[in-house]
């Protein structure tokens, strides 16, 4: 069975990062959620976004998908 990787472009994936990090700019400045905490969970997702982009960007490894096929079949 021979696997591949498959990874977003290296532009993608740092628009990705950017779309997240203005999502957080975003959210901190209005304050939206501050009194029931949905902003430290905003926040996290925000941030988790943001890594996941950058890890796929500039990882040698950074691959967010794994593509299997079977022998005698092409992927």
């Amino acid at each position: 069975m021979t696997s591949y990787k498959v990874k977003p472009s290296k532009p993608f994936a740092v628009f990705g990062a950017l779309v997240g990090i203005a999502m957080l700019v975003f959210v901190l400045m209005n304050g939206i959620g501050r009194e029931n905490g949905f902003v430290w969970l905003w926040s996290a997702v925000c941030l988790g976004i943001v890594g996941f982009n950058l890890w796929a960007a500039f990882s040698k490894r950074g691959g967010t998908e794994v593509v299997e096929s079977r022998s005698g079949e092409e992927a």
